[in-house]
């Protein structure tokens, strides 16, 4: 059964990841063992990061290390509040 994260519960999971790597972008071969080691199954992450993208929580990306394409995720510019 898929399991649904509230938007509190998907931005804390998002910030904690960036705050973690101090870094604009994640590659998914960093974050999904980050995860896993929290706790979070397979599954879970990739439900974390397909309802954060739909949520525009986070963009998905991909670039090239060495020779082999690798997934990543970055946060979305936010526009500045007035």
């Amino acid at each position: 059964m898929t399991r649904t994260f509230t938007d509190e519960e998907l931005r804390k999971i998002i910030d904690m990841l960036f705050s973690h790597f101090k870094k604009p972008w994640i590659l998914e071969r960093e974050f999904r063992p980050y995860l896993k080691a929290k706790g979070y199954t397979d599954e879970e992450i990739d439900e974390i990061w397909f309802q954060a993208l739909r949520k525009g929580l986070i963009n998905i990306g991909g670039t090239y290390v060495g020779r082999q394409r690798e997934f990543l995720i970055s946060k979305p510019p936010r526009e500045e509040e007035g």
